[in-house]
């Protein structure tokens, strides 16, 4: 699955460019954006293409460039609509690529060419799922909080003798929690 994501609508819906920014402000929206994609899709990143509009752009920036895999588009003597309209456009596999925006414009854009469409809000919760399931450690939730029947039956069998030895005699004796020591 390939992403092609409407940069600025997708930071205004994580309400990163709300109030005054000041002087670098939206260049550190779009570099915590293109962090957080970074860290969801880790090697896949490169599946990944955020279009903003150059008109808010760094000076001198390229139209094109990568950061951490994910290919990034500046909409040079255009809005970043009509890029992400014409990549849409030119798309070999439309099935096979989602469209992010809140735009109804590239949304019907996104549809006409049969690609995915998600809301802002909707990818954002599922970029969140992404995270999370790339934090997790491998097997972390692999154990099952209470032993299945077969499991418990296998190590009653196993351990059945131990009742019998004395040594274990005290161990398997019921007592209180918070038994008194003896004095």
């Amino acid at each position: 699955m390939r992403y092609l994501i409407d940069g600025y609508n997708l930071l205004h819906a994580m309400g990163a460019l709300g109030g005054r920014k000041g002087p670098g402000g939206l260049e550190r929206a779009r570099q915590r954006l293109l962090g957080l994609l970074s860290g969801a899709y880790g090697r896949q990143a490169s599946a990944v293409t955020v279009v903003f509009d150059a008109a808010e752009a760094p000076r001198d920036v390229p139209a094109e460039q990568d950061h951490q895999g994910i290919h990034v588009r500046f909409a040079h003597r255009q809005e970043a609509d009509d890029l992400i309209e014409q990549l849409i456009r030119h798309t070999g596999a439309p099935r096979r690529l989602t469209v992010v925006s809140d735009d109804h414009r590239i949304q019907a854009a996104a549809r006409r060419r049969r690609c995915l469409v998600a809301g802002c809000t909707d990818y954002l919760a599922e970029l969140d799922r992404r995270y999370r399931r790339r934090r997790t450690p491998p097997g972390a939730d692999a154990k099952p909080e209470r032993p299945s029947r077969r499991e418990t039956q296998h190590w009653l069998h196993e351990f059945a003798d131990l009742s019998d030895d004395p040594s274990f005699k005290d161990l398997a004796e019921p007592r209180e929690f918070f038994e008194e020591p003896d004095s």
